[in-house]
């Protein structure tokens, strides 16, 4: 290993020793008489020396390290006076390699694998032309993994997972590693897919932030394996010391649910919805492309620069934190385009003032990062089309971890145009906003999202989950609720039409959607924003 490796190459978070401890004490409520211990990626041997000293006595332990330095310190740690009756080991080797299948014991019965595999992806070890990369010939080995995982990238600790699980299911081991929830979430889906035979698994959240100075969030994963069984139900608590689960994730109808008794409840509404998901615009150029409006009636970008162009590109703007907390907007964006398929060079002609504006910032835009604009229009965006210019949307941010639907009208006869953090249905009148805002904050509705969002995702909120959403069932079967607070999201925006206007408009959106799953837009144009992140 080169001496240049890094602390941040190799996912090197090592293990307080309370938080090991704290650890193996709630796996052994969960796995009694333990026999055999294994550690991979021991590090300095934090786990082994908790098991060594909460686990029953006469045990074998067993520690595999990348680093010979770190291999050095879990032997000197464990060669001590206090650990008795317990036989041990540490190898120096590498994860990615080291054949599982041939490791040697001396006594039989239960095994426990424990540890904290490093918390880096395979793009991060690419970046830093790491010697630390998976083989991808192995990598492909696990069947489906590159199609659930993608083959670009993915973290470490899901390959180290899946080799261990993989590896060792004949001896059929509790496995329980501290990781990202994202990558728990992702190794049970996983262990379905691979059709393992888990018996149990527990997820036990805990505080990155206190243990090892990262705002990532964060548990210890528990998965038990045995001979026959297919329960891809996992217990969630909210700490190592709660004595009850919140809830149950896991598999239904092969997909991932947050929770499981929630979206037994709520299942008849988990569908399709008949109207399309539109996500904001997209930039990736918020200095130039973002102006505020001064005292004076000025606009400004965050350069500093006073900036006059024509107003038909210049639109008021939300955030996904305006969207959140229903805000007026705060700022505006300027438009280059009104569909995708728009050469913006017409703007020299149809916008001058725009055209010179954009010009003198061409070096900041040739320098946006995103794959999404090659070989696209100078000045391009994404998410535009017309939907994007509808009078009314209702929004919802997807950062957030509890959405938060509003309805959105037009300002000053322009209308309001969101960031690519939000999503939103686009509307022709107020009518129809305000019926499909009712539905969106039925108790349906929220009972359906809280089954089915992850609140600690990168993302919670995205078009995916809001696809799922059967707006038509929700409005035939709780039709005089959602006309009434239709009729007071309405009066609540300054508009007023009378109930009878609001039963028409349900009778219109339940005639136009009929019986389909499919999901038709009501601004009929095709979204290939495509730049929507993983969760």
């Amino acid at each position: 290993m080169s001496k240049t490796s890094s602390r941040k190459e190799l996912g090197d978070f090592q293990t307080p020793w309370e938080l090991a401890v704290e650890c193996t004490q709630v796996l052994a409520t969960i796995q009694r008489g333990t026999r055999r211990v294994l550690e991979p990626t021991c590090g300095k041997g934090s786990f082994m020396l908790a098991a060594a000293s909460v686990l029953e006595p006469s045990i074998e332990m067993l520690g595999v390290e990348i680093q010979p330095g770190h291999a050095d310190v879990a032997r000197r740690r464990l060669n001590h006076p206090d650990i008795r009756d317990v036989a041990w080991r540490v190898e120096v080797g590498d994860m990615f390699r080291h054949d599982l299948g041939k490791l040697k014991w001396e006594m039989d019965g239960p095994l426990l694998v424990l540890g904290n595999p490093p918390w880096v992806t395979l793009s991060d070890l690419g970046a830093m032309d790491s010697i630390q990369i998976p083989d991808r010939t192995n990598l492909r080995s696990v069947r489906g993994i590159d199609a659930l995982t993608g083959e670009s990238n993915f973290d470490v600790a899901e390959y180290i997972w899946m080799r261990l699980l993989t590896e060792l299911r004949q001896q059929e081991p509790t496995v329980a590693l501290l990781c990202k929830t994202s990558v728990a979430r992702r190794v049970l889906t996983l262990a379905s897919h691979l059709d393992l035979h888990v018996a149990d698994s527990f997820l036990w959240r805990i505080d990155a932030k206190r243990s090892f100075g990262v705002a990532v969030d964060a548990c210890l994963f528990a998965v038990q394996l045995d001979g026959s069984s297919r329960n891809y139900q996992c217990q969630v608590f909210e700490s190592l010391n709660a004595t009850s689960p919140t809830a149950t994730m896991g598999l239904v109808g092969g997909a991932l649910v947050a929770d499981v008794d929630a979206h037994a409840v709520a299942r008849q509404y988990d569908r399709s919805s008949p109207v399309e998901w539109r996500q904001g615009v997209k930039h990736d150029l918020a200095a130039v492309m973002e102006l505020r409006t001064d005292k004076g009636g000025k606009l400004h970008n965050a350069l500093g620069e006073t900036v006059e162009i024509e107003d038909d590109w210049v639109y008021p703007l939300l955030k996904g934190s305006d969207v959140n907390a229903g805000r007026p907007p705060q700022r505006c964006v300027i438009v280059t385009q009104r569909t995708l398929a728009d050469e913006t060079r017409s703007l020299r002609h149809t916008a001058p003032i725009l055209w010179d504006y954009l010009h003198s910032h061409a070096e900041r835009f040739a320098a946006r990062k995103s794959s999404i604009y090659r070989n696209r229009p100078a000045f391009s965006m994404f998410g535009i089309g017309p939907y994007t210019f509808a009078p009314w949307k209702v929004a919802v941010s997807g950062l957030h971890k509890t959405p938060r639907f509003h309805l959105v009208g037009p300002r000053e006869g322009r209308p309001v145009l969101l960031d690519d953090t939000s999503y939103f249905l686009p509307c022709e009148s107020a009518a129809t906003a305000a019926v499909l805002l009712s539905a969106l904050t039925s108790e349906a509705a929220t009972l359906l999202l809280k089954s089915l969002l992850f609140t600690d995702a990168k993302r919670p909120v995205t078009k995916k989950l809001l696809q799922r959403i059967d707006l038509a069932a929700i409005l035939r079967d709780d039709r005089a609720r959602v006309e009434k607070d239709a009729q007071s999201a309405l009066e609540n925006a300054g508009q007023h039409l009378d109930t009878g206007a609001i039963a028409r408009e349900a009778d219109q959106l339940l005639q136009q959607w009929g019986g389909t799953q499919d999901a038709p837009s009501l601004f009929d144009v095709p979204d290939i924003t495509a730049h929507e992140p993983a969760a």
